[in-house]
């Protein structure tokens, strides 16, 4: 067997490379490998110690890869893995490299860009700041917001020390504009410098801060009815028979509490003593101190008054009418009761002489007869009764 062996050894060995170089050469022809790039592969940093703060210049690299041409539509950026080892690092700026590795064997890394990365290494420092509110625009009309309060008052925050030494507070910004309720809502701090300007690569624990500002509604508009005041006595014989108002509402502003206790807009008094007729009077409103017409206008206020109607008798003696010349005539009863209704105080000026009471003759000369009693009343008067209606004529 040995001499066997000895004596093919050479056949053996170029039959092995012959069959693995047409494996190859199949291989290569059903699934030629290709190479082609990746680009955006993020970098990760690994291992940073607790007491520092490591941040890469680069973010990305780019992997030249190669592999069969079947698997390149599996290979994504997320296939692949860049890291950074950083358990060694010290502060200070460093170079190190980077290490890239597939979650594909298949498929063979031939470069990386850029190879090495430069690291800005510093220590972890954490500090606390107050919080600050800053409140922009402006709340609807009538209403007037009170100052802002945060919870917590103030944060921490942390990170490489060349920007935490930055870092005078944290803000955060409020829009106030159009807003009619008390705000009690949580917004994200923004770490600034002593200018504002906003400081990056910290962290802010907590990072939602609660800001609550009080917004009360200073003025309110309210439209209400005008209620005249009257005051006085009219003139004796007359009443107040209405009263009417021009315009009949009018709209306040001012204080929403007074406002909330009003339901009528009273004028300040109106006299109407001795008053014999209509009276219009351009009143003024009594208002609060603390509200006000919306808008100047005039109000007008007419007290309509008429007189009071009632009745008088009055005792009046006839006169004979038509009286035949020469002759005497007597009246019997001489006096009659004349009942008249009307205004009163036309009723109170009433006289007797301010009747035209008669009898009529008709010319006779001789004899006795009855004769109606004729009364015409003075104007705004009305005759309602003559006791008695009818008298004895005669002659004498």
């Amino acid at each position: 067997m040995v001499p066997f062996l000895r004596s093919n050894v050479i056949w053996m060995l170029l039959s092995l490379v012959i069959s693995t170089g047409l494996w190859v050469f199949v291989t290569f022809n059903q699934d030629p490998e290709v190479s082609n790039s990746i680009n955006g592969v993020p970098i990760q940093i690994v291992g940073a110690p607790k007491n520092l703060v490591v941040q890469s210049e680069t973010q990305t690299v780019s992997v030249m890869l190669s592999a069969p041409s079947d698997v390149w539509p599996q290979l994504r950026t997320d296939t692949l893995k860049a890291t950074i080892d950083a358990s060694k690092v010290t502060p200070g700026l460093q170079e190190v490299p980077v290490k890239l590795t597939s979650s594909d064997p298949r498929a063979r890394v031939e470069s990386v860009d850029p190879a090495r990365v430069f690291l800005q290494v510093q220590p972890l420092e954490s500090k606390q700041v107050p919080v600050n509110a800053k409140l922009t625009g402006t709340v609807a009309f009538g209403y007037e917001s009170g100052p802002a309060k945060t919870t917590p008052t103030e944060v921490t925050v942390s990170g490489p020390q060349s920007s935490v030494d930055q870092v005078t507070a944290v803000q955060v910004a409020v829009s106030l504009d159009g807003l009619t309720a008390p705000i009690d809502r949580t917004y994200q701090p923004v770490a600034v410098n002593s200018a504002g300007n906003p400081v990056d690569k910290v962290t802010i624990d907590p990072d939602g801060v609660l800001v609550e500002v009080p917004i009360d509604q200073k003025i309110e508009y309210k439209t209400l009815p005008v209620e005249p005041t009257i005051v006085g006595n009219v003139a004796l014989g007359y009443q107040e028979v209405g009263v009417t108002v021009d315009p009949q509402t009018v709209t306040l502003v001012g204080d929403p509490t007074t406002l909330q206790g009003m339901s009528t807009v009273p004028t300040q008094p109106i006299s109407v003593t001795n008053a014999t007729g209509d009276l219009s009077v351009n009143a003024d409103l009594a208002l609060p101190k603390t509200v006000a017409l919306a808008r100047s206008q005039t109000i007008l206020v007419t007290v309509l008054i008429s007189t009071i109607n009632g009745s008088k008798t009055i005792l009046v003696s006839p006169q004979v009418v038509n009286a035949a010349p020469t002759v005497a005539y007597a009246i019997n009863p001489g006096a009659v009761s004349v009942t008249l209704t009307g205004p009163i105080p036309v009723l109170s000026r009433l006289q007797p002489n301010d009747l035209t009471v008669t009898v009529d003759a008709g010319g006779a000369v001789t004899g006795t007869e009855r004769a109606k009693v004729q009364v015409v009343s003075p104007p705004l008067l009305t005759v309602t009764g003559v006791q008695p209606d009818t008298v004895t004529l005669s002659t004498r």
